[in-house]
């Protein structure tokens, strides 16, 4: 293992490490996702995860936006905020952010390379504690925000919760914001064994903020956290009210905010669970709010191929939805904002999905329909798709699929993946920059 000197050489130094974000079918269990390689790695490294509390996040859909919008609640107050997400959208480095920014390749590959001997002596000394693409990951995002010294560090969970790499922390505030049918070959076939899985997350005596879950869901999370004595705080979402047409009442503060990138009813879910993860905060630390910063950081707030829109001749909404529940809650938000109807739906899919379900769910979002493949490996053919839909268009490449939508001239939806967001976006940024006129 060489020295990196580049993002080219990180992207090779990766390849070494097994990654089962890109891999279609592994065995879920400890002898592949164990915690022990993760916490023998930091353990060496000087356990960098014990520096700062932890808010740790799982959920099947609504875990990255109430990531994303706690980190913003929690820079508004004036805190230094790491956070750690998955899967990225356009860059590796989006994954661990100091302060609302990404992790700079100079850092990425410094805190890299103090690793490497590390690394290279697990590689030939002990090649079954060498870590995994995520469990690399994980390590280097709690070495940086140590080396960052943040006030907090907000962790999503990657898959599960049980045997994800983040669990190897002794977090300060656990979340689970939904339960829902996804990654179902990995967590189980029913509502309740995939909530088994992602109560793994909750510890003992350590207080545990809850979304809105089905009861056999909430069943079961309540009886985990019965078990370990960590008390349960109910996210409210009647707390966040619509009251405008771009405008938001947060009850419990009293405060009216722009609703900015809070789009749908599902999003505003996720308002109220990160509001109330930050109360917990708040009344944990007893300093004063600042309102003013609050409605400041919301308003400033940007949440990446979630409901996002960008203008245009057509207008583009890109959302990386990949389960029934997060289509469900586009087609939600698309209707609140008064997206015109007659829509282009740009679409792939990855493999172990919900296909059927998936598919019918989509059938509602618009008129017209264009399969792609963002992914070689993980996504499923085109045809495939449109075999099972019954009817659409198939184009391999998502960029001739993206020029083919905008010649229809209707409002076109990137959806079904994050990789066809990732893949996409830089595209359709470039394409709303270059349609504002200079000056402007």
């Amino acid at each position: 293992m060489k020295r990196l000197e580049s993002m080219g050489d990180f992207e090779q130094f990766l390849a070494q490490f097994t990654n089962y974000e890109r891999l279609g079918s592994y065995r879920y269990d400890k002898s592949t996702l164990g915690l022990d390689r993760i916490a023998d790695l930091l353990r060496d490294m000087g356990n960098p995860e014990t520096a700062y509390p932890i808010v740790h996040i799982a959920g099947s859909k609504g875990k990255g936006s109430t990531s994303l919008i706690l980190e913003a609640l929690l820079l508004a107050r004036g805190k230094r905020v790491g956070l750690y997400t998955s899967p990225h959208v356009e860059h590796l480095t989006e994954r661990i952010r100091e302060c609302g920014r990404a992790i700079s390749i100079a850092e990425l590959l410094s805190t890299t390379n103090d690793q490497l001997p590390l690394l290279r002596s697990r590689r030939e000394n002990a090649p079954d504690r060498f870590p995994s693409f995520f469990e690399l990951m994980t390590a280097l995002a709690f070495e940086s925000f140590r080396r960052w010294n943040v006030d907090w560090a907000v962790v999503e969970v990657g898959l599960g919760g049980r045997l994800d790499a983040t669990n190897v922390t002794q977090p300060a505030l656990t979340v689970i914001t939904s339960i829902g049918l996804e990654h179902t070959a990995q967590l189980g076939n029913s509502l309740r064994a995939i909530a088994a899985e992602k109560a793994g997350i909750v510890k003992t005596a350590t207080p545990l903020i809850l979304g809105p879950l089905p009861a056999e869901a909430d069943e079961e999370i309540l009886r985990t956290a019965n078990e370990l004595g960590a008390p349960v705080i109910r996210a409210r979402p009647e707390v966040v009210q619509v009251v405008g047409r771009d405008e938001l009442l947060l009850t419990d503060l009293g405060l009216r905010v722009q609703a900015g990138s809070i789009r749908g009813p599902a999003m505003r879910t996720d308002l109220a669970i990160a509001l109330a993860a930050f109360q917990a905060i708040h009344e944990t630390e007893g300093t004063d709010q600042d309102l003013d910063a609050l409605s400041a950081g919301l308003r400033s707030l940007e949440m990446p191929a979630r409901v996002e829109i960008f203008p245009g001749n057509p207008p583009i909404v890109v959302d990386g939805a990949h389960t029934i529940d997060s289509v469900r809650a586009l087609k939600h938000a698309l209707e609140e904002s008064e997206f015109p109807l007659a829509r282009t739906v740009l679409c792939s899919i990855s493999h172990g999905k919900e296909l059927e379900a998936l598919l019918a769910e989509l059938d509602g979002v618009a008129e017209r329909f264009i399969f792609t493949r963002a992914d070689d490996l993980r996504s499923i053919p085109p045809e495939e798709l449109r075999i099972r839909f019954g009817r659409g268009l198939v184009c391999d490449s998502p960029e001739e699929a993206l020029a083919d939508a905008l010649q229809q001239g209707d409002p076109v939806v990137v959806t079904g993946s994050f990789y066809l967001a990732g893949r996409l976006r830089p595209l359709i940024r470039r394409r709303t920059h270059d349609a504002v006129p200079s000056g402007n």
